[in-house]
Formats: C-alpha cells, structure tokens, sequence
C-alpha cells in the first residue's frame, strides 16, 4: 500500500496499482452499484438480512444516521464510472466517551463505532483492509465530527487495529471462576491471544473484522469482543495516514 502525490491511497488489485477513496453509499445512485454492494456484504454477513436489504434498497440517506462507507477504485478524473467495491463498513453513532487522561480539553468526547467491517474474499491479502480502517476512521474524524472512534474485535485482531492508530481498552472482565480456578474460557482467552495478527480485510467475530475467517460467517461471540478506540484531539495531525 502506498499514497501518490496527492495522498490518494493505492493498492493493488489484480495485480495492478489501483487509486482509492471512500464514497458514501448514497453518492452512487445506480442500483447495480448498490447490488454489488449488498452481495458483497451478504457474501460475508449471511445472517445480517436487515442491514443488506438496507443497502439493496438505498434506504440510508444524508439526513439519518449511520453513515455506510463503500471503498473504491478511482480513474484518473478521481471519479470511477463503474466503481468496483473493495471495501465496506458503516459508522453508527454511540455514546459519548470521557477523554482519556493527559487530553487538553475537557468534557466528553463524541463517539462512534465502525460496524460490518469488511473485503470481498478475493482481494484480501493486500491492506487492503488497512487502508479501508484507515480512511474510515479519518471520515469519521473529519466530515462527521467525532472525535472518538471505536471498533471491536476479537483478541488476534487487536494489534491489527493497533497499526491502524487504534489502542486496546483492556476489558472488565473475571480471569478466574467463583472456586478461583481458571475456567474453560481463560484457557480459551491464552490460546486466541498467542495467535498471529491478520491483516484486517475480512470479517472476525466482532464487528472489527480481520483477515482470517473463523470457522463460520455466521459465527458470533460477543464475549470474546476487544475494544479499540482512536481518541483524536488535534484531527490535523492526529489521524494515521492510509
């Protein structure tokens, strides 16, 4: 992955340096665009009918909330006639968080969260999923004005996010069961934390979603969940660069 002298992100798609940007899924009224979109994400979220029937119909618009992302290829003009769907992921608003300490302003903090993280199966392997975080994150910093933003994963995807700009909030959580021995699920939690970082094109458990599938698309076990966030103080200097 590399940027070119205007800072447009490339990378390499079928073997071939490709331009990329974001767009919001409202910008491209052409349903075949909207279908392309929605069979991707119902390749890898089978089980969420409601938000790909969503995208099929272009029910999202500027005036509601959230904000669905479609990464794209970009021709030399920066507009693509038939944009091919690289990426996707939705931003949704959430809860106001507390600033963490050190910061030099006061009060909270808005808050979002990237949703449906993910790649099309076939153009994993190239960043490609980096480069989607990354300019996502920067979106919602800059055009949507939060200044936090959060994304879950499971645990072998957090120093993933973590290359993205993104830190690990430790959970609040029982290392031991009520007799002080450890538990099923703590052997479980060793295991998935020795595990090697995907490089963040897919879809994991979490809605933070990594390179490598699990044994299921439809698998799902919030407990496992990490939390990531990206507080920004200064959105100028604060963002990673994709």
């Amino acid at each position: 992955v590399r940027t070119n002298a205007g800072d447009v992100p490339v990378v390499t798609v079928g073997g071939r340096p490709t331009k990329v940007r974001l767009v919001r899924l409202w910008e491209v009224e052409d349903p075949a665009f909207r279908n392309a979109v929605a069979d991707v994400f119902q390749s890898v979220w089978p089980s969420r009918k409601g938000e790909c029937v969503a995208i099929r119909r272009g029910t999202h618009d500027p005036a509601k909330k959230p904000t669905p992302l479609v990464l794209v290829s970009v021709d030399g003009s920066g507009v693509d006639t038939t944009p091919r769907v690289l990426g996707y992921t939705i931003v949704y608003p959430s809860s106001a968080m507390k600033r963490p300490e050190g910061s030099t302003k006061t009060g909270e903090c808005a808050n979002c969260t990237l949703n449906s993280v993910l790649v099309p199966f076939e153009l994993r392997g190239a960043g490609i999923g980096a480069v989607l975080v990354k300019l996502a994150a920067r979106v919602a910093v800059t055009e949507l004005g939060f200044e936090c933003v959060t994304a879950w994963c499971q645990p072998r995807l957090v120093k993933f996010y973590e290359t993205c700009g993104f830190a690990y909030e430790p959970p609040k959580r029982k290392n031991k069961s009520a007799t002080g021995t450890a538990t099923k699920k703590d052997a479980l939690w060793a295991k998935l934390l020795n595990l090697e970082v995907g490089d963040g094109d897919g879809y994991g458990d979490g809605d933070g979603d990594g390179d490598k599938p699990s044994s299921s698309p439809d698998s799902s076990d919030d407990e496992l969940d990490e939390c990531m966030r990206m507080f920004v103080e200064n959105r100028t200097e604060d963002l990673p660069k994709a």
